[in-house]
């Protein structure tokens, strides 16, 4: 059937009596993997129009492990205003990370389905799968055999192992700035007029976990997409555990972290970290020109997309 997500024909509805009692349904879909929707949110989907990077949104639950998103219309309106925005040789990591997971050991091959698994490298088609499989080849890094808008048998070359090594030691992404902040519905004004914006005029793209919902195993996509940044932004306003976890996570990894806090909570500090600079802030507005200067004098300011 038709998967209200990706619009494909390769959906099954999954016979879920606990989803029908919350008046849900559960697909599994060969493009988007396996998913909960809101009939709702099913409705939505039919009178707007789906971001093509939403698929691959829905695939990386499964591909990292997480149980199955359930997507409510304003999961589906928080996630669209956040998904990232990769570059083609992020693409191509991303592919080549999909390829090595379905690869037990160096010389075996794996099958890339051109019509189904473009959503594995956040590619919008099966064309855009084919030259991001096709670029890997004319770097070294992978050997296919067929056509690849149909399905390709893929094989990743001594090239392509060293660079899976490289990347495994520093950042994936280095656009990526992860952001670690109380998800307090007050301090929303903080993220959107403040640090997002900072973070996106100093050329990178700013990725904060709650535009996430719904995963069980949360902590794990923490570790995961920290390591994947190239930097982390911490504010410790409201003193939530999980920040101090997250910001001292990163400086393990030897990323840099940025301080802020709102200056009337800066006493309420943990002791630990207060001989670290903070930003301090009283008003977004504050927050986001200070922040901008900050990251363009610490980490360097971008001047364009990509890895």
């Amino acid at each position: 059937m038709d998967c209200p997500i990706c619009t494909n024909n390769f959906a099954e509805l999954i016979r879920a009596p606990e989803y029908f009692r919350r008046d849900m349904n559960a697909y599994r879909c060969a493009v988007c993997g396996p998913f909960a929707i809101s009939r709702t949110a099913e409705v939505y989907l039919k009178t707007d129009t789906m971001d093509p990077r939403f698929p691959a949104w829905v695939r990386e639950h499964e591909e990292r492990g997480l149980d199955a998103p359930e997507i409510m219309t304003h999961t589906i309106e928080n996630v669209s205003k956040n998904l990232p925005l990769y570059s083609p040789l992020e693409k191509q990591l991303i592919l080549l990370r999909a390829i090595e997971r379905r690869t037990e050991f160096p010389g075996d091959t794996a099958t890339i389905n051109g019509w189904t698994d473009y959503s594995l490298a956040w590619a919008k088609n099966t064309n855009e799968l084919g030259y991001l499989l096709h670029a890997l080849e004319k770097r070294g890094y992978v050997l296919t055999e067929g056509d690849p808008t149909e399905a390709s048998i893929v094989t990743i070359q001594p090239e392509g192992w060293d660079y899976l090594d490289q990347q495994a030691r520093k950042p994936a992404f280095l656009s990526q700035a992860f952001v670690a902040m109380s998800f307090d519905p007050t301090l929303n004004v903080v993220w959107e007029e403040g640090i997002k914006p900072a973070i996106e005029r100093a050329g990178y793209k700013a990725h904060r976990i709650d535009q996430e919902p719904h995963i069980d195993r949360i902590d794990a996509k923490i570790i995961a997409d920290i390591k994947d940044s190239l930097f982390v932004v911490a504010d410790v306003t409201q003193q939530k555990q999980g920040v101090y976890f997250e910001a001292g996570f990163a400086q393990g990894l030897n990323r840099s972290v940025i301080w802020t806090v709102r200056e009337d909570d800066l006493p309420n500090a943990h002791f630990d970290t207060r001989q670290y600079k903070h930003i301090l802030w009283n008003k977004p507005a504050d927050l986001q020109e200070k922040l901008f200067n900050t990251i363009c004098a610490v980490v360097g300011k971008r001047s364009r997309a990509g890895n």
